[in-house]
Formats: structure tokens, C-alpha cells, sequence
């Protein structure tokens, strides 16, 4: 009984084993199918892709031989066109008419030398300073600006150079190097051109000291450090051609050097502050009004602190905002006074001005200054001074300004002024100006 079992056992077993060997060769044979498919795909690829490779290779053959043809080829020459130099060019138009209750003729300033463009505006309708402005970036290290001045001075036109100068781009760890005629940075009002003011007329300070505005023939350092707070440092040295420095020098006739830090407060207010000291040692500069003939030989040196306060509802201005603007000067000067003979002089002029200025809606600002100034001029010979035709009455010249004016643009303002004049003892004056400034052409945006 057990064989037969285990007959039975082996007939079925080899039963499965016949049935189960044609399935199993036709799995081998599909799988060598798709195997050399496989194979046959991949060998294809393979052969594009060399074939992509070698194309690849024939392109950057080609553009290699022709760089190396350009290279060797010189450039063809570049015609001349008459307006390959082509500036951003601006014309400030800036006209006036001028009022006065007394008569004018004889201005004076208490204790100071009215020189140069010094004085009251021409009576009557004038054309006043007119601008003209070129700049442009003269490659990648250096930038240029040239300001020409065009006044009307007695029935004729006279043009002078405000400024021109050139000015490093890109120099790297806030470094700036100027070369040329610029404002001298003395203070926050000088550097700025006359109708970027907010009055018509320069503040009595300066009407003293510079003849309206201080300028310097020769070279400015500036470095601004690294802080989030703005610090800037620098300092400048001139030929001291330009009043108070001029006379004669040997070499360097005049030196400065200013601080100026400033900084955010949130996001609606803003100030900045600034020290400079100025120093020159002239030599037979002339010193006096009118036709005096008294000269100044010795060291002059002047002194400065400038404050301004900005603000702006959320930091937008174009709706409203204000502005305070004070600067005050101390004036020194120690030498002789000659005039055919000559007597030790010792000279201290001082003074300043504070303003204000509000725009309560788009395009209207209103604004109002005070002047004030003092001197102390002592000489061994007082005719020397009085020769000099310096007032030493004691008075301090004082002076309170008010103006309206409507921007229509940020292109052109019209502006309406009036002052009550105390410079001169017994001539208060009050004067009236009615100003037009307008900006043709390309004009760069102002400094803070």
C-alpha cells in the first residue's frame, strides 16, 4: 500500500514538473526580448549623444577661430559726431522785482565790509542771477559740473564761474576727492546755490563775512564712516583768492576743516548738525566800504556751528511739512590796518539767523527769519577804522523777513517777500520782493 502512494506522489510531481517547463521558457525568452531592446535603445542614445557631443565641439572650434580673427582685427575707427559729448545741461531763471522805502544808495552794514556782490537787490525790475549748469560723469573715476552766473550789474551783463570742478566716482570706503572752483562747505546755507534758498536774499551773516556766498579754488577731502549715524569729516585747502581770504599768499592761502553728523528720528523727523573752522592769512586785503583805500595784512579766521531740523508726516513731504534752519558765525580778524602808515588791529564780527519754514498744503510754503549781528573792531589808530567807513555805533544790525510762495512744480515757485531792515543805524528799511525762479532742463536733486 505504501508503494503505491508513493508511486502516485511521484506521477503527479512528474505531471507538474512537464507542465510547468514550456511556461518557464517563454519568461526566458521574453526577458532576452526586452534585455536586447534595452540594449539597442541604450547603444542609440549613446551614439546621439556623441553625436550632439561632437557637433558641440565643432560649434566652439568655430567661435574660437572667429574671436581670435575679431582680435586680431584693430577696431574700426568711431566717426566724430558733433554730439558724442553729450552734458546734462539746466538754466535756472531767476527774476525779481525789488521794493525799498528808503533810498538805497548808501547801504551800509554795521561793523562789516560789504564786498564783492555784497548789497541790497537792483530797484525796480531786474533779471537778477541767472544759472547755467552742466554735468555729466566723464568716465568711471571722474564726474564734472560747471555753474556759469549770468547778473545784470548796471545795464550790463557779466558772467563769472560759480563753480567748476571735478569729482571722484566710486573711490571706496566713503571716500571723495573734488578738485576745482566749488562753495566752501562753511555751514549748511553756503554750499547751496542761491535759488535753492528759502529766502531771495542771503541771511546778514553772510552778506558780511562773504560778500553773499564763500568760495574756494582748490581741492576738498570728504569721508563718510562706516556708522548707521551719518558722520561725515573733511577738510579743504585753497588758493585764498575769494573774500575775506584774498590778498596775496604764498602757495596755500586758505584752509578748513568741518565735522558734520546727522540722523533719522522715526520715521517723521530728521536733523543734522555741523562745526567747521576756516582760517587764511591775507595780505593787503581791502577792508572797508565805498572807496576806502584802508587794507587788512594778518590771520583771519572764521568759525561756524549749523543746525536743521526736518519734518514730514510719516516721512512723505509732498503734503506738508517743516523746516528749522539756524547757523551762527564768529569772525576773527588779528594784524594791522594800513593806510600809508599802518596800526595794530583786532577785529571780531559775529552773527546769525534762524528760519523757519512751513508748507501747510501741496505747493504752498510760508516761512519767516530773524537776522542778527554784532562786532567788536578795535584798533591803535581809530581813524583807521573810520577811514574805513566800519560804523562803531554800537548798533547791531538786525533784520525780520517774512515770504508765501507757491510751487506749482518742483520745476518753478513764485515767491513774495518782505523785510523790516535794521542794518543800518538810523535807515530801517522796509523792502518788498516779488521772485520768479524757474529750472529749464536737467537738474540734479538737492542735498538735505
Amino acid at each position: 500500500m505504501m508503494n503505491y502512494n508513493k508511486t502516485k506522489i511521484s506521477v503527479l510531481i512528474a505531471c507538474a514538473i512537464m507542465v510547468s517547463n514550456p511556461v518557464f521558457a517563454d519568461d526566458i525568452t521574453d526577458l532576452k526580448e526586452e534585455v536586447a531592446q534595452m540594449k539597442a535603445d541604450y547603444e542609440q542614445r549613446i551614439q546621439q549623444l556623441e553625436q550632439r557631443l561632437a557637433k558641440a565641439e565643432n560649434e566652439t572650434k568655430a567661435v574660437q577661430t572667429e574671436v581670435a580673427v575679431v582680435k586680431a582685427t584693430p577696431p574700426p575707427k568711431t566717426p566724430q559726431r558733433s554730439n558724442s559729448f553729450n552734458p546734462a545741461i539746466s538754466m535756472v531763471l531767476n527774476g525779481q522785482f525789488s521794493g525799498y522805502s528808503k533810498n538805497t544808495d548808501n547801504y551800509l552794514l554795521n561793523g562789516f565790509s560789504l564786498q564783492q556782490e555784497a548789497g541790497l537787490a537792483t530797484k525796480g525790475f531786474s533779471l537778477g542771477e541767472s544759472e547755467l549748469t552742466f554735468s555729466a560723469n566723464i568716465d568711471q573715476i571722474l564726474a564734472g559740473q560747471a555753474t556759469f552766473a549770468l547778473a545784470d550789474e548796471d545795464g550790463a551783463t557779466e558772467i563769472g564761474i560759480e563753480e567748476a570742478f571735478i569729482e571722484t566716482l566710486g573711490l571706496g570706503h566713503g571716500v571723495t576727492l573734488r578738485a576745482g572752483r566749488f562753495f566752501s562747505p562753511i555751514g549748511y546755507l553756503n554750499e547751496r546755490h542761491a535759488h535753492a534758498w528759502n529766502f531771495s536774499d542771503a541771511p546778514l551773516i553772510y552778506r558780511g563775512l562773504f560778500g553773499d556766498q564763500l568760495s574756494t579754488d582748490g581741492l576738498k577731502l570728504s569721508y563718510v564712516l562706516p556708522t548707521e549715524q551719518l558722520i561725515e569729516l573733511g577738510g579743504t585747502v585753497g588758493n585764498g583768492n575769494h573774500y575775506p581770504g584774498n590778498g596775496t599768499h604764498s602757495d596755500v592761502g586758505d584752509w578748513l576743516v568741518y565735522a558734520k553728523t546727522g540722523a533719522d528720528i522715526g520715521i517723521s523727523h530728521s536733523w543734522q548738525a555741523s562745526a567747521a573752522y576756516w582760517q587764511s592769512t591775507p595780505k593787503d586785503r581791502a577792508i572797508g566800504n565805498g572807496d576806502s583805500a584802508v587794507t587788512f595784512s594778518g590771520d583771519t579766521d572764521i568759525s561756524n556751528l549749523s543746525f536743521i531740523y526736518k519734518w514730514a508726516p510719516n516721512g512723505n513731504p509732498s503734503q506738508q511739512n517743516f523746516t528749522l534752519l539756524t547757523e551762527y558765525f564768529y569772525a576773527h580778524d588779528d594784524g594791522k590796518l594800513i593806510q600809508g602808515g599802518s596800526t595794530h588791529y583786532n577785529g571780531k564780527q559775529y552773527g546769525g539767523y534762524i528760519e523757519g519754514i512751513y508748507q501747510f498744503i501741496p505747493h504752498w510754503r510760508t516761512g519767516v527769519r530773524y537776522d542778527q549781528l554784532g562786532s567788536s573792531l578795535k584798533a591803535s589808530n581809530i581813524g583807521f577804522i573810520q577811514n574805513a567807513n566800519l560804523n562803531l555805533s554800537g548798533d547791531n544790525p538786525q533784520r525780520y523777513s517774512a515770504m508765501v510762495e507757491w510751487l506749482p512744480s518742483e520745476f518753478s515757485r513764485i515767491r513774495a517777500q518782505i523785510d523790516y531792515d535794521k542794518s543800518f543805524t538810523g535807515n530801517n528799511d522796509t523792502q518788498f520782493f516779488l521772485q520768479y525762479t524757474v529750472n529749464i532742463g536737467s537738474h540734479g536733486a538737492h542735498t538735505y
